[in-house]
């Protein structure tokens, strides 16, 4: 009865694979585009408004006050530093400030809107080589994934930057070079990571022709001069080429990985050699958040968390799915890791975008495992993962024999896999939102509305409470100053918040509390034992633990509190 049916359904597979080959070219993106609305909008109830990301807060701050005051500053118009790497994404927030439409609802709209154009480009993309149906899966999969759905609704310029990269491809395969010099511009004032993808594109050329053709230096060239100015400016307002938020996302993880160490009593060496692990963290991220480790159903075991990080209840299937991947990915890459193929790869349109985004996620993790071996917020850094994540998934099950009970069980399980990831990421976003509104805007309002304009206050993380409390700040976490690192973390941070005149100091967590996260960072920045000035608790906002915790596991964006504090001269 079995064999009945998958024969059964492989005749109406072959049938509507036939039927979708004769379907108008705009019908099979338009459902993509619709099914992305669909569960953007599921995701968006019921709080549109808020953003599960601190960050985005800080684009709004730069756009508003670009919109209106013409400059581009956080709290004060001298700054030095910049705490923003997106010079595109707070343009195109600005631009919507000044048509008066509200930043977040600008942000909300590019987010979704990117994300359509990924599922639609990847679609595209893989359209000369596979079906129909099998593009259009493989683009769902993708865009649909509760990851990336996260990352369009987050605020912040991360599916813009994949939507932008995969314009780039398109536009490189058809040979519009004018396009292709125009995105390169548009993607590296997106984010400066947009350089590995045109020296990816560069190999491949080097690959195909044996060297860099005419057309490609030329518009390459163009791209980067039109980039040229933003990365200028940086290095005359910084002394660097990167923001100064860079900087300060590698010393911050060099920091807490220290304190952690010490913390936990676990063994030096373990710091030097981060970067090895930067491979292995991904995998325990990808099967936990990425494959089903928290979504998939019971039975659950606990494991313990690692240097004082809560524990967590992963799913026995997720095993099963974890094996099930790499199979289906073994079987995929079995012919593309010959590089003998790359060649012919590289000089066939039809599939050399495909090598090429493989050596642009080799050249972009590698960036990161050398410079910053952090996933990031929910793993953003490497969002670009996903695509060749599910790209891979759909490549190896298609490697399966049509008329097979294996493939009919694994196509299911994938599914499962798909449909669960999702869900979780629903709800890991609605207890994000939660943290926002009773938690970080909450302590935001308070001190808009309790202390004076005579109070300065200082912050680990700005975003929400200098949107929200409508006041400068002294951010303590050196985004905003190029120097302030030394000063911060490594003895002086009491020093520079009385020079600066700081009255009161809003942090993530409470000091001392092990249940808050994994950082107590009144004692990283040495203030509990300050001998200028004592720490007197004001208020702690906060939200329900097990509701913090279904939100920080997969992000670890936030301390289970928010915490303000009166700064008590001696």
């Amino acid at each position: 009865m079995a064999e009945k049916f998958i024969e059964k359904w492989d005749k109406f597979e072959r049938g509507l694979d036939a039927r979708a080959q004769r379907l108008p070219r705009w019908i099979i993106p338009a459902c993509i585009a619709a099914f992305i609305l669909a569960a953007a909008f599921l995701y968006l109830y019921p709080s549109p408004r808020e953003f599960p990301m601190d960050d985005a807060y800080i684009h709004f701050v730069y756009a508003e006050n670009l919109a209106e005051h013409g400059k581009l500053f956080f709290s004060f118009p001298d700054e030095k530093g910049l705490a923003t790497s997106s010079f595109l994404w707070v343009v195109l927030l600005a631009a919507g400030h000044t048509l008066g439409i509200p930043v977040h609802l600008t942000a909300k709209a590019l987010g979704v809107a990117s994300l359509i154009l990924v599922g639609i480009g990847v679609y595209l993309l893989l359209r000369s080589l596979w079906t129909p149906l099998r593009s259009a899966a493989a683009a769902l999969l993708v865009s649909l994934s509760g990851n990336l759905l996260w990352f369009s609704l987050n605020g912040m310029e991360t599916t813009l930057f994949l939507a932008l990269g995969v314009l780039t491809l398109l536009s490189h395969r058809a040979g519009r070079w004018g396009w292709f010099g125009f995105l390169a511009a548009l993607l590296t004032l997106t984010r400066p990571e947009g350089l590995f993808l045109l020296a990816a594109i560069g190999l491949a050329e080097l690959l195909a022709h044996g060297r860099l053709r005419r057309e490609f230096v030329l518009a390459a060239s163009i791209g980067l001069l039109l980039a040229a100015p933003w990365y200028g400016y940086i290095k005359l307002r910084t002394g660097h080429f990167l923001p100064t938020s860079a900087s300060a996302k590698q010393f911050g993880s060099a920091v807490a990985t220290n304190f952690l160490l010490e913390q936990y009593h676990l063994p030096k060496f373990l710091g030097s050699i981060s970067n090895l692990l930067y491979p292995a963290m991904w995998i325990a991220y990808l099967l936990e958040f990425g494959l089903g480790g928290m979504a998939l159903p019971p039975p659950k075991f606990r494991m313990a968390g690692v240097a004082g990080s809560p524990g967590v209840d992963i799913s026995v299937w997720a095993f099963l799915a974890a094996a099930m991947v790499i199979w289906l990915m073994y079987r995929a890459g079995a012919r593309f890791f010959k590089s003998s193929k790359w060649i012919s790869w590289s000089r066939d349109p039809r599939k050399r975008e495909l090598l090429i985004l493989f050596f642009w996620v080799v050249l972009h993790n590698l960036a990161y495992m050398l410079l910053l071996p952090i996933p990031g917020t929910a793993s953003r850094y490497g969002a670009v993962n996903y695509i060749i994540l599910w790209i891979g998934i759909v490549a190896g099950f298609s490697s399966l024999a049509r008329i097979s009970f294996r493939r009919w069980v694994v196509g299911l399980f994938l599914l499962v896999i798909a449909l669960a990831n999702g869900l979780y990421w629903n709800r890991v976003y609605d207890a994000n939102i939660e943290h926002m509104l009773d938690a970080r805007i909450a302590a935001a309002r308070y001190v808009r509305e309790n202390f004076s304009d005579g109070e300065l206050c200082a912050a680990f993380d700005v975003g929400s409470l200098r949107y929200y409390s409508d006041r400068p700040l002294v951010e303590i976490a050196a985004l905003m100053n190029p120097d302030g690192a030394d000063k911060f973390f490594e003895g002086g941070a009491d020093d520079y918040l009385v020079e600066h005149g700081v009255t009161c100091l809003v942090l993530p967590g409470r000091t001392g509390q092990q249940s808050e996260g994994i950082l107590d960072f009144a004692a990283i920045m040495g203030l509990t034992d300050s001998p200028l000035f004592e720490m007197e608790l004001v208020k702690v906002f906060e939200i329900d633990h097990d509701r913090w915790l279904l939100g920080y596991l997969p992000t670890v964006n936030y301390q289970a509190s928010v915490t303000i504090y009166w700064l008590r001269m001696k």
